[in-house]
């Protein structure tokens, strides 16, 4: 299934031998199953750019759907087509390929903050059907800038249906939504690095009063800044603004 990573995008390869040895197979489990041991609640993989394969971190995880975990590292990149419901397969794949296109338009330097979210339906093992929901972030890059390692998560979604998907540079705030059959950039302002530690604290629950506490911010400041977040995601609550923040893939 080469067309998810298209011959124009396939860059010079330039992966130096120390690198290859350091993130070995062995050592790519490793990482993926102490990940894991964190957050029991989403499933972990690696996927190889160069190799065109995945890794999954352990024979029990969300994206493997009931299959055994062989099947999808034998498979690589053609397992997502497996384990998608064949009536969306043609739409996830076209969103794919504009993932790719959004992140090789970044410079180098940049394309390591772009997080890529996307709702997939999928049909598990036990012909169950599931929305699951897809997030990436380069994980290592060549030293010409081509996407080698990316470091993925799955979690069940909340939405209903399948093809939400963004694209955020978690550097600048920006973010790209998919809208017919292509990226474009939000007219939402861009979440600031502070709003983003806001966003992330909140979603460990932590009380207001903490949250000033570990940021280091005055009562007045933490308001202010909440407050404009919340503008920005055009809602009203912490929990409304979680919940935007998710659907965008801000976090």
């Amino acid at each position: 299934m080469g067309s998810l990573f298209p011959t124009i995008l396939e860059k010079s390869w330039k992966i130096p031998k120390n690198l290859t040895k350091e993130f070995s197979r062995a050592r790519l489990v490793e990482i993926l199953m102490s990940i894991n041991k964190i957050n029991d609640t989403t499933s972990y993989y690696i996927r190889d750019s160069y190799e065109k394969k995945i890794i999954v971190d352990s024979p029990t995880s969300t994206i493997l759907c009931g299959y055994a975990k062989e099947i999808a590292e034998e498979e690589g990149f053609a397992f997502y087509k497996r384990i998608s419901a064949e009536t969306d397969w043609s739409k996830f794949e076209k969103m794919f390929l504009e993932t790719y296109k959004i992140f090789y338009k970044h410079p180098p330097a940049k394309r390591k903050h772009l997080v890529s979210s996307y709702d997939l339906a999928v049909q598990t093992a036990s012909k169950g059907k599931l929305i699951l929901r897809h997030k990436s972030i380069p994980f290592k890059l060549c030293d010409n800038g081509n996407l080698w390692l990316s470091l993925g998560s799955v979690s069940v979604s909340t939405e209903k249906r399948p093809g939400n998907a963004t694209v955020t540079n978690t550097e600048t705030g920006e973010v790209y939504v998919y809208v017919n059959d292509e990226y474009v950039l939000s007219d939402l302002p861009a979440i600031t690095q502070e709003e983003l530690q806001i966003l992330e604290l909140m979603c460990n629950d932590l009380p207001n009063e903490q949250i000033m506490l570990q940021l280091n911010f005055s009562e007045r400041s933490f308001w202010r800044k909440r407050q404009r977040l919340f503008n920005k995601l055009n809602v009203q609550s912490g929990t409304g603004a979680i919940h935007k923040a998710h659907l965008m893939g801000i976090i």
